[in-house]
């Protein structure tokens, strides 16, 4: 750790902190892994800030929620590390990014000295794959990303937006916590927890990424942000070419239930404008809400495109809908459904 932190660096451990959920549910970096890091950056001289922007409102009051559920409450107290409450967000001006030129970020990151990443191993409705890249999503602040999803809505876009935050933000390290990851549809609660018993570090996102996919049995050609990144000479995404001490990756590799929506060729179809509805009508694994439904409203907070609507239950307007997902990774009761007019993706 002294590597990467001097006495008195001010560390933002950018955890995934998804939503507000129970660590045994998997959907958030598990507290025992940030205590044990909290106390690596502490022991090397630095001082160590928990953030992140979850999905929704960017407020203290969310935030209060999301660390208590998520155990990192318990964690700032047992180490004595700093929870942020800083809601404040800035335009930041990138001009070597590909895509996104000006970012909304949050204003934190002006005050630290490092970034770590502790990124949680997931499968993705929309990305195929979570991880140490997707995760400084995170930075953009609150209520902004559904507006990036609408935003950069064609998933090549999407993915080269990522690839710019990746490259702003600039974290020194990525810890992935792979103890218990998350399969199928995640990465909320739709997914399924997995035990991978794994820890994976690396100085280089990407790199660490495409170790991880290859462990859990998925191809780089399929996951649209590793794929973007080896298009843009971010990765060759050959293990070969990757130094990889530690255990081998054939003697831990774990499969992993791959997700049913998401992905390549059916994202640049949709980009041509006369085929999207029809294509979206007839193949794309659309939201429903089923009836675990209790009128929350966290889906429709959270829609990019304002296509949903609070009746009896959430009603989702499929000729707006862009096929985000964001009501289904957000929802905490898994009351929204991804259904296929055929049978073929129907997954809940």
């Amino acid at each position: 750790m002294e590597k990467f932190v001097k006495k008195g660096d001010r560390v933002l451990l950018k955890i995934n902190l998804l939503s507000a959920s129970d660590p045994d549910k998997a959907i958030t970096t598990h507290p025992s892994v940030v205590k044990a890091l909290a106390k690596e950056v502490q022991a090397a001289g630095g001082i160590a800030i928990i953030a992140d922007s979850p999905g929704g409102p960017f407020t203290s009051r969310m935030l209060e929620s999301a660390y208590k559920k998520s155990g990192m409450t318990a964690v700032a107290e047992q180490t004595g590390a700093t929870l942020n409450y800083n809601t404040g967000s800035k335009k930041a001006s990138y001009p070597e990014a590909k895509l996104a030129k000006r970012l909304d970020v949050i204003s934190l990151l002006d005050e630290v000295d490092v970034v770590i990443s502790v990124p949680k191993l997931k499968t993705h409705m929309l990305t195929k794959f979570t991880g140490a890249t997707k995760i400084l999503f995170g930075v953009v602040p609150g209520i902004t990303k559904p507006a990036y999803h609408l935003k950069f809505a064609e998933i090549d876009r999407f993915c080269d937006m990522l690839l710019d935050v990746l490259g702003y933000v600039k974290p020194s390290l990525s810890i992935m916590d792979g103890v218990v990851g998350i399969e199928g549809d995640g990465p909320g609660a739709g997914g399924t927890p997995k035990n991978a018993g794994l820890i994976l570090a690396s100085e280089d996102s990407i790199a660490l990424d495409v170790v991880a996919i290859s462990i859990i049995g998925m191809d780089l050609e399929d996951v649209p942000i590793l794929k973007r990144a080896k298009e843009r000479g971010l990765t060759s995404g050959d293990l070969s070419d990757i130094n990889i001490v530690g255990e081998k990756v054939d003697d831990v590799k774990v499969k992993f239930k791959q997700p049913a929506a998401g992905g390549g060729m059916m994202n640049k179809l949709l980009s041509y404008k006369p085929f999207r509805g029809l294509l979206l009508w007839a193949t794309v694994p659309y939201p429903s809400a089923n009836k675990n439904c209790i009128k929350c409203g966290i889906c429709r907070q959270n829609c990019p495109a304002d296509a949903i609507t609070i009746t009896d239950k959430a009603h989702m307007n499929l000729s707006k809908c862009i096929r985000c997902y964001c009501c289904h990774e957000l929802c905490p009761h898994k009351a929204v459904d991804l259904k296929s007019r055929f049978g073929w993706m129907r997954r809940k």
